[in-house]
């Protein structure tokens, strides 16, 4: 990116584009297909870097504006302070490593993220068992978005699995007590509220990472702010495709090029082609 010739933001541009059209069609997806995009032409540090803001800025509504905010904190805090750590060390640790490993790394998730979500796998994580899972998921899903800047694995599986119909953590549904949220809006509300704030607080890990071994200059603001900018208006167009286009052959289209750009960083990393 240096000079920022015209070409590159103009690249960097339609990158954030195209994510959020994909994050206002299905509701998530940013990070994952920009970075993806991104780290065909640039190292994943470096993309990375230019990523975080636009991150930052489209999921702050989405994380802090909602009712289930104090329900998240109090159920999901240690995932947090997990995904924190994990996040920042992995940033440390991949800024030294070479460019095939960060790729391969990349194309790996890319692919296992795709073929979990077009599997339409299910899990169902009992209330009594989130206090020892939240923090391993939280750690392992740390190191993978500081390594590749990928947020979803394995974080997004683990809080789709959880009932967030349990008003407290650490007992099980009870249909008397009154604490306990039964409407299915609310449910759904408390899961993507939990989606953006995982984005937030691994997003802050990843920039502390990064920014601790010099890979996050000042420079990065300006495509960072050009991502933001093309990212929202991507966003509106995706909400419009939402309501023309079956959102499950949207999502579908969209898991199988993740699928494929993987499969094309996977073997750059391994030298074959």
């Amino acid at each position: 990116m240096a000079g920022y010739e015209i070409w590159a933001l103009c690249a960097v541009a339609a990158v954030f584009l195209a994510g959020g059209v994909v994050k206002g069609g299905i509701g998530l997806g940013l990070p994952t297909v920009s970075i993806g995009l991104m780290a065909i032409w640039m190292p994943v540090t470096d993309a990375a870097g230019i990523l975080i803001l636009p991150v930052i800025l489209t999921n702050i509504w989405q994380a802090f504006f909602g009712a289930a905010l104090k329900l998240i904190l109090t159920r999901l805090w240690s995932l947090l302070v997990a995904l924190m750590v994990g996040s920042a060390v992995a940033a440390m640790l991949i800024a030294s490593a070479n460019q095939a490993l960060a790729d391969g790394l990349l194309g790996t998730m890319l692919i296992i993220y795709a073929g979990l979500a077009l599997s339409g796998a299910q899990f169902s994580v009992p209330v009594r068992m989130e206090p020892v899972l939240s923090p391993i998921i939280g750690l392992a899903t740390g190191l993978i978005s500081g390594a590749t800047a990928i947020f979803v694995i394995p974080a997004v599986p683990y809080l789709q699995s959880l009932n967030f119909a349990s008003g407290r953590p650490g007992r099980e549904d009870d249909p008397g007590d009154p604490t306990r949220a039964t409407d299915e809006t609310m449910i759904k509300d408390a899961l993507i509220q939990s989606l953006g704030i995982t984005v937030l607080v691994a997003s802050a890990g990843l920039a502390f990472g990064l920014g601790s071994k010099g890979n996050l200059p000042v420079e990065v603001v300006v495509p960072g702010l050009i991502g933001t900018a093309t990212a929202l208006i991507g966003m509106v167009a995706g909400r419009k495709i939402r309501n023309r286009l079956s959102l499950e052959v949207f999502r579908r289209w969209v898991l199988s090029a993740l699928i494929i750009l993987g499969l094309v960083m996977v073997s750059r990393a391994a030298g074959l082609t």
